[in-house]
């Protein structure tokens, strides 16, 4: 059953189709100008995990110096021809299959909008998101128990961090599960700081080996964003028992610095789940990675 979201929730921004099912947006996503659409992947892809032969290394500065960069003025409007709707199988989902039909919704963004303006006068609760998240990335909403849990932890929005960190995110997500191992908040941050700085910009992880960037120079997703609004039925998916937010849903001022999560710190469990990724290769190549998502054997596409 598809759904039409309204603007009747007070928030600003048009309202586009949605179809139910696995909630595919009807309308174009624009990629990213240099990322690597999910769309076509070939699930015998050469494996991603290949031997190592490097040493330990912490993120070159130069790599990151663009993540941090505050976003422009103007451009940041969602790219998305409503009126052209194109070919159905080549949209990128952006609900699980989880989510009722109608209990979240996708709304265009006004041209005045920016990924870090907060609530304001919109009655219903929603978030920002950049396209590529989907359309490169291959997340879905709700995201994942333990990415929502790193979110709240170093105190950011989605947008907040850079789409380089949600391609880190996403990768580990995919290596865990390939090795049927539990991804973790503690288990992620225990490969990762943030350094936010004091001017307004995406925030980065940084003094991690085990992952290359996902893109050196991940150009043009800025351009295009839209919102995630949250009727009162799918506040299950985004608040806690509590009715707290799982993750900040909007920019949170200055995050604080975030060091990596020690071993002492980790469970048990984590601790034994810590001990096989260290057996792993250094420097794993993000794209492919992410690209396994599409693979009916995820094992066997990742570790070959």
């Amino acid at each position: 059953m598809a759904s039409s979201a309204s603007s009747s929730d007070g928030s600003s921004g048009g309202a586009i189709e949605v179809s139910g099912g696995g909630g595919t947006v009807s309308a174009l996503f624009s990629s990213s100008d240099v990322g690597t659409s999910l769309d076509g992947v070939s699930s015998s892809a050469n494996s991603p995990i290949q031997s190592n032969d490097g040493r330990p290394t912490e993120e070159p500065a130069d790599a990151a110096v663009e993540q941090t960069n505050a976003p422009a003025e103007s451009g940041d409007v969602i790219s998305i021809d409503v009126a052209d709707k194109g070919e159905r199988a080549n949209l990128p989902v952006v609900f699980g299959d989880e989510v009722e039909d109608g209990f979240l919704r996708v709304k265009v963004c006004t041209g005045n909008e920016r990924v870090c303006h907060g609530k304001e006068g919109a009655k219903l609760d929603f978030f920002y998101v950049y396209a590529c998240f989907f359309h490169d990335l291959g997340l879905t909403v709700p995201f994942a128990d333990w990415q929502m849990a790193v979110l709240r932890e170093i105190k950011c929005a989605p947008t907040q961090i850079h789409p380089n960190a949600w391609a880190s995110m996403q990768a580990f997500d995919v290596l865990c599960r390939a090795a049927g191992l539990t991804a973790t908040m503690p288990l992620f941050l225990h490969f990762y700081k943030t350094r936010p700085t004091t001017s307004k910009g995406w925030v980065s992880f940084f003094g991690a080996n085990k992952f290359s960037l996902y893109l050196a120079s991940y150009k043009g997703f800025k351009t295009g964003f839209f919102k995630i609004s949250i009727l009162g039925r799918g506040r299950k998916y985004i608040f806690d028992e509590e009715d707290r937010p799982k993750f900040p849903l909007y920019w949170t001022a200055l995050p604080p610095p975030v060091d990596p999560w020690v071993e002492d710190r980790l469970t048990p469990v984590e601790r034994a789940d810590l001990a096989v990724l260290k057996t792993l290769p250094n420097k794993i190549p993000l794209r492919p990675l992410i690209q396994c998502l599409r693979s009916p054997d995820l094992p066997r596409a990742v570790y070959g």
